[in-house]
């Protein structure tokens, strides 16, 4: 299947005209999938969202009853709307289509580590909320033209090269780092510090997730960064296996 279509809808998500938007882009992609979708999801914070806010208005009273009550509700192209939560998706998402209402990082990174999606379209409720999100994977942004291709996130070569060496040692599958390929990611990080390499977090984690790592891995090798970063004193590589030899295939 291939990789997810993103949309990021960038209208104040109180704006009925948000839904509809978001709606629309979701039933585009859907009847673009091979083959067409039939699922789609609604995706909040918790389930109270379809009541106490704006958005049980832009849904439809008798729709958000229905979604509030786990029914699903028949759409246009004949497919099916359900509610989730992200404690209730898990591996729900196979092959759906998900509008995710009042989306932020922790939403968008959790959709990120779904396998086999056919789209997600990204309704936040500032857009900045989706800003590392944008960065990460150039989606199509409502109201904006389309980026040839996505920026690097990580500006310095030798750290990308030195991720990319990491990415191809380590098992991407694992949705967290066995102590093998945290030592791994150590010893990378430890090296690139000790060479003057500046470590930022933020970056090194939506560069590792949009390169196949699980949200989870991405997010235990942006902490780790943090703490070798964080070092008062540059650390010392005299146990580490070629360390020199290393750095220089990644300044290659």
């Amino acid at each position: 299947m291939p990789k997810p279509i993103r949309v990021v809808v960038p209208i104040d998500s109180h704006d009925p005209q948000a839904w509809k938007y978001g709606l629309a882009y979701a039933l585009k992609i859907g009847a673009e999938a091979e083959p067409p979708a039939q699922d789609y999801i609604l995706l909040t914070h918790t389930k109270q969202q379809l009541k106490s806010t704006s958005l049980a208005g832009h849904v439809g009273t008798q729709a958000a009853k229905a979604l509030l009550a786990n029914d699903s509700i028949r759409l246009s192209n004949g497919g099916h709307l359900r509610h989730a939560t992200l404690q209730t998706l898990r591996g729900s998402g196979r092959r759906a289509v998900i509008i995710a209402y009042f989306a932020e990082d922790k939403m968008l990174e959790t959709l990120d580590g779904l396998d086999l999606v056919a789209g997600i379209v990204a309704i936040p409720e500032f857009p900045r909320h989706a800003e590392n999100w944008i960065a990460r994977w150039n989606p199509v942004v409502h109201g904006q033209p389309q980026k040839s291709a996505p920026a690097p996130l990580i500006a310095d070569p030798v750290v990308a090269n030195a991720l990319t060496a990491l990415s191809s040692w380590i098992n991407l599958s694992h949705a967290i780092m066995n102590p093998r390929d945290k030592g791994h990611a150590d010893e990378t990080l430890r090296i690139l510090r000790a060479k003057g390499h500046a470590l930022v977090p933020d970056q090194i984690k939506s560069w590792a997730i949009r390169n196949g790592w699980k949200p989870g891995a991405a997010d235990e090798l942006a902490k780790l960064a943090e703490r070798i970063e964080a070092l008062t004193s540059k650390p010392r590589l005299s146990g580490f296996h070629d360390p020199d030899g290393k750095y220089e295939r990644w300044k290659t």
